[in-house]
């Protein structure tokens, strides 16, 4: 593949639009398969019908590049094609597993007893429960206050 910046030199254009096409049908697929899997109600239904939609796509993306059916013209070269599904399916490969990286460290550093163990002396406060029964009792004792004097 011949990815010069020559403007009469189209591969890179070609790259481009294949590469665009199939990032959205791949991004869509697993959007779709995500959210129909784990969405109740109508975001289930949103999920099959991105589901839908991205395999569509993947179909005819597919059926431009090769020739699967007589009286379709192939539009996008079959190896600028795999390049793209290629390029599309290991980001799209990439961002999950730095999601799931993430979401790892989230759900392990919860409670403070695992912040406290990290030493981020920075943090100052972080009990919240105290804190909410603090208002609470604030808020009873203001309370009390106006019924008294009523």
């Amino acid at each position: 593949m011949d990815m010069a910046t020559n403007i009469a030199d189209w591969d890179w254009m070609n790259f481009f639009v294949s590469m665009l096409i199939v990032g959205i049908g791949v991004a869509l697929l697993a959007t779709g398969i995500f959210t129909s899997y784990f969405g109740a109600g109508k975001s289930q239904k949103i999920g099959f019908a991105l589901l839908f939609i991205g395999a569509l796509d993947l179909a005819i993306v597919y059926l431009f590049t090769f020739d699967a059916m007589e009286g379709i013209e192939s539009i996008f070269d079959s190896d600028l094609f795999t390049d793209a599904l290629v390029s599309g399916v290991s980001a799209l490969t990439g961002m999950i597993i730095g999601m799931f990286a993430i979401l790892f460290v989230l759900m392990k550093v919860d409670t403070v007893d695992d912040l406290e163990d990290l030493d981020l002396e920075d943090l100052e406060d972080l009990d919240l429960d105290e804190e909410l029964k603090k208002l609470e009792e604030e808020l009873n004792q203001a309370d009390d206050s106006t019924e008294v004097e009523e």
